[in-house]
């Protein structure tokens, strides 16, 4: 649904136990012969590419391929030739031009039968922040999050000031990417108030054919609200990148404020439903998803070097697929091994760990279907370790060998069975998360009541739709705060820090 740090030695020992219980492998992709590329990153104005082994080729050179994401060498561009048996390829980045390499991946081939022949594994620029226009400071001021009403009658009553939110988080259609001023006075009326921002780009309905797979219109849904981003040519996979391209530049600090992450996509992983692409498989969904997501994190990082940029799951961990969506453990497991296989990147999680079903109102308790395992069905704040302890496993770590940030991207408790149990929720919630040092957010879903929510029985808002504060505001307000520790704890019936389980 769209919406809208401390022992280290236990961590370390629970992913070695992990590595024996929940292992799999990923692997660089295998080449058809003996040549690796290393590495490929920005140096200066060029790209350098690194190489080690060797392969015969009939013309006696290496011929250096620059693939789009939708490619498989030799299909692409050929740029630059060198005898064989070389191991550094120097090439322009000529970032901005039409000749620009920053969303390619790069192969060698040889001469084999008088055509072209891939001879390596396949590369992306490892380092894209290396050529960003700025690198503003970050905003990370705290976890406290909500997800904003923007309407006027709400937003400007600023409830956000006394609530000390430090995050916000703003859906962003790609379709409105040539009208973004609509979005610039949110931005920096936040930013002024040292609030983060966090942009969710999504590939809205409107955004029509250019921004929208072609998998997606075979077989559409009628009720889908969100699609996959168009990977299916180069061309698609140039316009994606432009536009993520001219969101971060706009919003990088240069006068129309700062956004600090970017989510792309929302629970990707329930892809039928929010991210709706007609294919025949899960591997084949996340396949189209990497390539889209690949090439608009090159395009963020070269824009604003200390940008984060997240993909997106939620709740349903390790429940045995259906229809209408993969397992969200399965997804990142797929998603990693796409990624690692053409170089790791620095990729982050946007995770919803909602109660499993959304009108259960305790978020506390634990059950079959949300247990402390890595085979629960579902992750919620009662287990959100069993996530953050999923990416200690070393397959899982960033290129600089730490564990990727999760951020609690959305989080909604209805109030439909009492203001009481929702405070108490909250309260719960927060201590869960402000004591796992992986969690980098936590957005409560929402400021206010949404009609089109309580239409179907949510009351999510820490605020009634007129703006008048539930019980869960002055509790969002001073969730550690002994006293209100103590009044959601009598609520619950149990001390809730004795339920806490820190990372």
């Amino acid at each position: 649904m769209c919406g809208f740090k401390k022992f280290s030695s236990i961590v370390m020992a629970i992913a070695l136990v992990l590595c024996g219980v929940l292992s799999f492998n990923v692997s660089v992709a295998k080449a058809e012969g003996a040549v690796a590329i290393n590495s490929v990153t920005i140096q200066g104005g060029a790209v350098v590419i690194t190489t080690s082994g060797s392969a015969a080729s009939e013309d006696g050179m290496y011929h250096l391929i620059a693939s789009a994401a939708c490619q498989v060498a030799p299909a692409g561009d050929e740029v630059a030739q060198q005898a064989v048996g070389a191991t550094v390829f120097s090439i322009p980045l000529n970032k901005g031009q039409a000749n620009s390499v920053l969303y390619k991946k790069f192969t060698i081939c040889v001469l084999a039968g008088g055509k072209l022949a891939p001879v390596s594994n396949s590369m992306y620029i490892l380092n894209p922040e290396a050529c960003a226009t700025v690198y503003p400071a970050r905003m990370d001021n705290g976890i406290k999050g909500i997800f904003p009403e923007v309407h006027s009658a709400i937003a400007d009553l600023n409830q956000v000031v006394p609530l000390g939110i430090k995050q916000v988080n703003l859906n962003v259609p790609i379709s409105k990417v040539a009208t973004l001023g609509v979005y610039d006075k949110l931005v920096m009326k936040y930013n002024s108030l040292g609030i983060q921002v966090n942009m969710i780009l999504l590939a809205d309905k409107a955004a029509g054919k250019d921004y929208i797979s072609p998998l997606s219109f075979k077989g559409g849904r009628k009720d889908t609200v969100f699609y996959a981003f168009n990977a299916s040519s180069p061309e698609a996979l140039e316009r994606i990148g432009n536009a993520a391209t001219i969101i971060a530049s706009r919003y990088s600090n240069v006068g129309f404020g700062q956004v600090d992450n970017f989510i792309i996509g929302n629970e990707v992983n329930a892809y039928p439903l929010w991210n709706y692409v007609k294919v025949g498989s899960n591997a084949e969904f996340v396949n189209e998803y990497y390539k889209a997501f690949r090439v608009m994190y090159n395009a963020i990082k070269a824009t604003n070097g200390t940008a984060n940029v997240y993909t997106c799951i939620d709740h349903q961990w390790a429940v045995p697929e259906a229809s209408y969506y993969m397992s969200g453990r399965d997804f990142l497991v797929q998603f990693n091994r796409a990624v690692s296989a053409e170089g790791n990147i620095d990729w982050k999680i946007a995770a919803h760990p909602n109660n499993y079903w959304l009108l259960a109102t305790k978020s506390w308790e634990t059950s079959n279907k949300v247990t402390h395992s890595q085979s629960t069905p579902y992750v919620t704040m009662a287990n959100l370790e069993v996530l953050t302890d999923f990416l200690t496993l070393p397959e899982m770590l960033n290129p600089k060998g730490e564990v990727r940030n999760v951020k609690i991207a959305e989080l909604g408790y209805s109030s439909h069975k009492g203001e009481a149990d929702q405070a108490a929720s909250i309260v719960f919630a927060y201590l869960v998360a402000s004591n796992n040092r992986y969690v980098d957010g936590l957005v409560i879903m929402r400021e206010a009541d949404n009609r089109t929510e309580i239409n179907q029985g949510l009351w999510f808002g820490l605020c009634k739709e007129n703006g008048t504060p539930k019980t869960s505001f002055s509790y969002y307000q001073n969730p550690t705060d002994p006293v209100v520790v103590a009044q959601a704890s009598a609520h619950a019936g149990v001390d809730l820090y004795s339920l806490v389980v820190p990372r």
